[in-house]
């Protein structure tokens, strides 16, 4: 698995972030500030950037405005600016989520699994629903040894559905 970069010049916010995440296996690196944080990612692969607005250096706007320069990797900002335009600006730059601080740790995990299942689904075009396989490339379903042929909207909305966080499926 990827790791989460935390990114926050709080040293006592990224402890508490990294040990709810690592605690749900979910490892982490962290930097105290954007331009730390460029050069984690020039050296390690992460899976998800958990970024805080409010940092010397370079700030988060400008770090998530680097960071879409070259890639999709899920950024969940962590800040204190709690205004509704602060969220829009965060969003508009290129921000998937947007959690203000002070937060409840559960739901940090819960946002960060549900960024990372959303993300791993996007990447793989395909979704696992107990026997079944979605291949979005080909828009075919696999069941078994056999292929089953729907119309595309159906597909899609089957897709959409199985690689929606928590949803579970009955016969």
């Amino acid at each position: 698995m990827n790791k989460i970069l935390v990114v926050d010049d709080d040293p006592h916010i990224r402890e508490l972030v990294t040990v709810f995440l690592e605690n749900e296996n979910l490892p982490c690196i962290e930097a105290v500030n954007g331009m730390r944080a460029l050069k984690k990612l020039e050296q390690e692969s992460v899976g998800l950037i958990i970024l805080d607005i409010m940092m010397p250096e370079m700030d988060g706007w400008t770090f998530c405005q680097e960071v879409r320069r070259s890639s999709q990797t899920p950024i969940l900002m962590l800040t204190a600016k709690s205004e509704t335009m602060q969220k829009v600006k965060g969003f508009e730059l290129g921000a998937d989520d947007y959690l203000v601080k002070p937060f409840e740790p559960i739901e940090l995990v819960m946002r960060v699994k549900a960024l990372l299942k959303r993300y791993q689904v996007s990447i793989s075009q395909t979704v696992h629903v107990g026997n079944l396989i979605l291949d979005r490339k080909s828009f075919t379903i696999f069941y078994g040894n056999e292929s089953i042929m729907i119309p595309m909207k159906e597909f899609e909305l089957l897709f959409m559905l199985a690689g929606t966080p928590g949803r579970t499926f009955t016969r």
